[in-house]
């Protein structure tokens, strides 16, 4: 079972990177991945279930990469996080940008949840990197600065997904997103070293224009 669900996950991304879209039909995916055609369904439930799979196996890439930190400094491990899921991302537009159309843009009350769960522990874990944590003592105060990291970065992802980013902008802005929240949380010594980083990231931005 483990093996044909592989051998469906893998043949529907083919579709995707061919196609540019998730459109093609279960009938399609099961002719590509040499299974009966009821198999995608008995083993995914739905068309949506067998996406989500594929959102979370990528999911799973940007989870175990994305947090490997470089710098020998945890103050900017946040800022690596937000840089290595927009490098992950736009390493591989073909295929990420039509994947996550689905995930913007459709409805699930079943398996939407499980994922987003798993993307705001992703943020969780960079949030939990910040050396200063005085402002952030509790587990509520944690979350509100996670949430408010998530959903900025999933407003920035749209304008990628659509196009109306390119990869060096996604990119600037992801780093000012984060930049932006926790400032303010710092003492003035990391605040210090952290300012550098930010006004480079303004200066690159002047020229932004919509």
């Amino acid at each position: 079972m483990i093996e044909r669900r592989h051998r469906i996950l893998d043949a529907a991304e083919r579709l995707i990177r061919k196609t540019g879209g998730t459109d093609f039909s279960v009938r399609t995916l099961a002719s590509v991945a040499e299974v009966a055609p009821a198999t995608p369904f008995n083993l995914f439930s739905s068309k949506e279930a067998l996406l989500y799979a594929l959102l979370s196996r990528s999911l799973d890439t940007i989870i175990s990469e994305g947090l490997k930190f470089k710098s020998p400094n945890r103050l900017f491990h946040i800022v690596e996080a937000a840089t290595n899921a927009v490098d992950m991302f736009a390493r591989d537009p073909e295929f990420m940008r039509p994947l996550y159309r689905v995930l913007l843009g459709v409805s699930d009350d079943v398996h939407r949840p499980r994922f987003m769960e798993r993307s705001i522990g992703y943020w969780k874990t960079a949030v939990a990197t910040i050396p200063d944590q005085k402002l952030l003592s509790t587990e509520r105060q944690r979350n509100f600065l996670t949430a408010a990291i998530q959903a900025q970065f999933l407003g920035l992802l749209e304008f990628w997904v659509h196009q109306e980013f390119d990869d060096d902008t996604f990119r600037q802005h992801s780093v000012y997103g984060v930049l932006s929240n926790i400032m303010g949380l710092l003492d003035s010594e990391n605040k210090e070293q952290m300012l550098p980083l930010f006004q480079k990231v303004i200066e690159g931005l002047q020229h932004f224009e919509w």
